[in-house]
């Protein structure tokens, strides 16, 4: 068996996504979580991922009489999000509903974390493009150059080709900011990876397209937990408070916490919706008529799916705006070297003719 400690440490997107399907095909078929539980860990046995030492824990637990809400938050790899709403499908009866709609959520989470990287990964490496041209000019093409202007001219401090100087200064100060920018990079990556997140969103934030983006990934996640808590059986209001703590702070959580106290003195979750603006205007209108009709939980699907391409949307906005920056100043600087190279011998070249 595999070790248990193993499974302390948290599944990927892709993974959960995987497990809760595959449940709930098995639920669909008849299974019983225990002993679908129990097939995943056969399955699973010998991989290199660990979910042999989860599906082990929660086989055990369930053995023991454990709920599987109880079994999953003894494994210590799923979050709360997945905990809480199987907690509350198997209250209101909805498993099967529930994983599907849980395998949906992390998939489309893996989906935005793939496309966010991609988005990030190409700048990092133009950086380190631009670091290394930069490093090559500093420590041979420069140094080659000096020599030689020196010993034609004698002193090239002293002579007309001053130019030479300022770009070796240009040429330091632009490796340093470069190398700055990397390690801010990798320092972030490391807080977002390391669950400190919020502190690396908090600088992004200052940045327009950035905090666009992360209001609009922060509605996202609350809209997929409002209807799969509506989905499940849970009424508007009770879905919507069940629904906030998924977001911490900000002018989304200001609008919800309205939403909330609305809906505690007699409105409805549309009406609330749309009064303090929580989408934009035509998903707004498209929420009081749905509610009445009892189509809620169909809107919000192609609200989540509009949401999701405004991710996408924003995602390539940032790349696409950051990529022709770094190529362009790249080019601007190796210009400019260039030129603060030639034009000394340029001028050398005219006094001899």
């Amino acid at each position: 068996m595999a070790s248990e400690a193993g499974a302390k440490k948290h599944m990927s997107y892709a993974d959960m996504s995987s497990f809760f399907e595959n449940m709930g095909m098995m639920l669909k078929a008849g299974i019983t979580t225990g002993e679908a539980v129990d097939l995943l860990r056969e399955e699973s046995a010998g991989d290199s991922t660990g979910q042999t030492a989860v599906f082990s824990v929660m086989s055990k637990c369930m053995a023991e009489g454990s709920s599987f809400e109880d079994a999953m938050k003894e494994t210590g790899a799923f979050d709360s999000y997945a905990v809480d709403m199987i907690r509350a499908s198997e209250h209101t009866g909805r498993m099967e509903t529930t994983l599907f709609h849980l395998s949906d959520y992390y998939r489309m989470e893996q989906s935005m974390k793939r496309t966010f990287v991609s988005a990030v990964r190409y700048p990092v490496i133009l950086l380190l493009m631009v670091i290394a041209i930069l490093a090559v000019m500093l420590k041979m093409v420069f140094p080659a150059f000096y020599g030689v202007y020196e010993n034609l001219t004698g002193s090239l401090a002293a002579s007309s080709f001053k130019y030479i100087n300022i770009s070796f200064a240009l040429c330091r100060a632009a490796l340093v900011v470069m190398i700055v920018l990397v390690v801010l990079i990798l320092i972030g990556a490391l807080l977002w990876k390391s669950g400190h997140a919020v502190v690396a969103k908090k600088f992004l934030r200052r940045f327009r397209s950035f905090r666009e983006l992360f209001d609009n990934l922060d509605l996202y996640r609350f809209t997929s937990c409002f209807d799969m808590f509506i989905s499940t059986g849970s009424m508007h209001d009770e879905a919507l408070k069940k629904s906030l703590p998924i977001i911490e702070e900000g002018e989304l959580r200001a609008k919800l916490e309205q939403c909330v106290s609305a809906t505690e003195s007699g409105s409805s979750f549309a009406q609330a919706a749309c009064d303090v603006k929580l989408y934009d205007s035509i998903n707004n209108r498209m929420l009081i008529p749905a509610e009445r009709s009892g189509m809620l939980d169909s809107v919000l699907k192609k609200i989540l799916e509009d949401l999701k391409d405004k991710n996408d949307q924003n995602i390539s906005r940032i790349s696409n705006t950051i990529e022709p920056l770094l190529t362009g100043f790249l080019m601007i600087a190796i210009g400019l070297m260039l030129i603060s190279l030639m034009v000394p011998l340029i001028g050398i070249m005219n006094s001899m003719g």
